[in-house]
């Protein structure tokens, strides 16, 4: 049986290979569930969420991860954020998409970052070549030309979840061909599956039906949740960001105003009570700016 919302190690004993396997569908289906995407980049989002997850396990850190695609063509903007207790959340902007396009034809004009955001230390951001036929194929070279790792990624979603393999060979602790023929051998077996495989098949029957003649240690599942990070502080914040200005404006004209989020669709709504008092920090900020050098 498959293990929903879950990601799962594994090694193999006799070489210097790591995989991960994620299986998504409740969390899968709350993010998709936000906007009526169609099919091919609901399958997009979903494989997107499924890399993001792949890439969080593979580092030791605590903190975030972001798989953020940007452009001017048909994905306006796709962002999926994970972070390392494998909480997870999604959104994709498009306009006049044809369902029948391919990967290279939504991604036209776009780029694409992971960026690494720890809770302590230096935020990281790589930029990945959009030069494959697909999302895993970018992330492979990624791998292979900014972490110079070797890195197998399968991935698939379809109306129902969205699951992915990754297979990393790590340093050698010993230079032996023997060890360099394994991960030859080892990738050559994983392209066997296919994307009903990954979707269907437990990862137990899985690792055993691709490498049955190797010794697999698969350790326990991870459970992934959907989990937004929006609240009404950080609306706060951000209308506070606006300027005394701009909240002015909004009183006399509104009244009110309404910010939603776009992960989760939860609605966070100020009066003009609120409204006033949040003017008044924006004018404080102000003042305090003015009156910072470093600031100017």
């Amino acid at each position: 049986m498959v293990k929903q919302d879950t990601t799962q190690r594994f090694i193999f004993s006799d070489a210097d290979i790591r995989g991960e396997l994620v299986h998504l569908n409740q969390s899968y289906q709350t993010v998709i569930q936000q906007a009526d995407y169609p099919e091919n980049l609901r399958r997009l989002l979903g494989e997107a969420m499924c890399a993001v997850v792949l890439l969080t396990a593979t580092l030791k850190f605590s903190g975030k991860l972001s798989l953020q695609l940007q452009g001017d063509g048909i994905v306006k903007l796709l962002l999926v954020q994970c972070t390392h207790q494998q909480e997870i959340r999604g959104l994709l902007q498009w306009q006049d998409n044809n369902e029948q396009l391919s990967f290279r034809e939504l991604v036209q004009n776009a780029s694409l970052a992971i960026t690494i955001e720890p809770e302590k230390g230096t935020r990281y951001q790589g930029i990945v070549p959009l030069d494959g036929e697909n999302l895993n194929q970018c992330l492979e070279s990624y791998f292979l030309q900014s972490e110079q790792l070797p890195t197998r990624i399968w991935l698939t979603a379809d109306a129902e979840g969205a699951a992915g393999m990754l297979i990393q060979k790590l340093p050698a602790k010993e230079l032996k061909e023997s060890r360099e023929n394994k991960w030859e051998h080892i990738t050559i077996l994983a392209a066997t599956t296919t994307p009903s495989e990954l979707l269907t098949l437990s990862n137990e029957t899985l690792l055993y039906r691709l490498f049955h003649s190797e010794e697999v240690r698969l350790f326990d599942t991870q459970p992934v949740i959907f989990k937004c990070t929006c609240s009404r502080e950080r609306c706060e914040e951000t209308i506070i960001s606006l300027g005394t200005a701009e909240i002015e404006a909004i009183i006399r004209e509104q009244g009110h105003i309404a910010i939603t989020c776009e992960f989760c669709s939860t609605s966070y709504y100020f009066e003009i009570d609120r409204l006033q008092d949040l003017s008044r920090e924006a004018a404080q900020k102000e003042k305090e700016d003015r009156s910072n050098p470093e600031t100017r």
